[in-house]
Parts: C-alpha cells; structure tokens; sequence
C-alpha cells in the first residue's frame, strides 16, 4: 500500500491529503474561466499567422509574375511572343501558379516609364486582353538618341485577395500590387 508521504513529501496524513486535493478541486472553475478567456485571443492569433503567411506567399507569387513579364518583355528575343502587350499580359498569367490566386482575376497594366510612342500598352489595367494594342511591342523605339540611354517600362499587377479565415471587425479582403521596372534591351 502506497502511503501519502512516498507520493509527495509535503503531505503527511490523510487530513492533509484529503485539504490538498479539496483545493485543486475548488479550482477547476477558475482554470476553466481563464481558458476560456484566452482561447478567442490565441485563436486570433494563430489565424492570423495563417492569414498573413497565405498573404505572404501571394504577394511573392505577384512579385515573381510580374518581374518575368516584365524581363521577357525587354530582352531581345525577336522571335518571342512576349514582348507584345498580350504577351507580357500572358507571361504575368502564366506564373501566376502560387496558393489560391486565380490568373483571370489579375489585372495587369503595361506602360513606358517617363516616355511614350505609338507602341505602348496603354495607360489602363487589363484582365484579358490590351485590345486594339495587344500586338504592340512597348520596347520598340525606346533608346533614346539625345541622351544615349535606354528607357525603361513598367509592368504592374494587382489582385484582391480573399482573406482565408477574416474575423469580425478585420476586412475579408486585400489588395496586393507588385511592380516591375526594367529598362528596354533593344530599340529596333
């Protein structure tokens, strides 16, 4: 038979026995109280943990579309499709493969930085298509002969995005925007 003394060396005796456990009892409701105070907030938390790595990763998804549009439109690849404004709008689709980002809901917009010609995209955001300047190469005539420099365009994207698991008073969506710059490999 175990005694109260090889459980624990502070108890000795039934009756202290019997007052210690009475007490671990009697706090059971507070236990239960606490908990449930702290479980909305840690709940809260650990969301938006979620919330914000799902955010995260559609932003970086943004960042790489738009950079690899951007890129195959300036190189000077004659035969490539991607230098058109329907192809750079194409190019940003395509990479657009990250969690949850539905290509057809992005919007991307194509413009000269600081200069402007009869090849460029537009000044608007497109979903599908630049219309009567989708086959417009936005590069063409963009080195500048006064300055000796080549110029640059920008291709941009954005997207509203759902927030997984949205809380009362918080939004349940956001808008991600990325943006690239890069400077033009050929006039001609």
């Amino acid at each position: 038979m175990v005694n109260a003394q090889s459980l624990h060396p502070r108890l000795v005796g039934a009756r202290r026995d019997q007052v210690r456990l009475t007490h671990a009892q009697g706090e059971g409701g507070a236990v239960a109280v606490e908990f449930a105070l702290i479980v909305p907030l840690l709940l809260l938390i650990v969301f938006g943990l979620i919330n914000f790595g799902i955010i995260f990763s559609q932003q970086l998804t943004m960042n790489n579309a738009v950079r690899d549009g951007a890129r195959k439109a300036v190189v000077n690849d004659a035969g490539s499709p991607g230098r058109t404004c329907n192809g750079i709008l194409a190019n940003v689709h395509n990479q657009l493969a990250g969690l949850s980002i539905n290509p057809a809901d992005v919007e991307v917009r194509v413009t000269q930085d600081g200069w402007t010609n009869a090849n460029g995209c537009g000044t608007t955001f497109q979903k599908t298509t630049f219309g009567g300047r989708s086959g417009s190469i936005p590069c063409l005539g963009s080195f500048a002969t006064a300055t000796n420099t080549a110029r640059s365009i920008i291709v941009e994207a954005r997207y509203v995005a759902d927030i997984a698991v949205s809380v009362p008073p918080f939004p349940t969506t956001i808008t991600l925007a990325s943006k690239g710059v890069y400077r033009c490999e050929f006039s001609f």
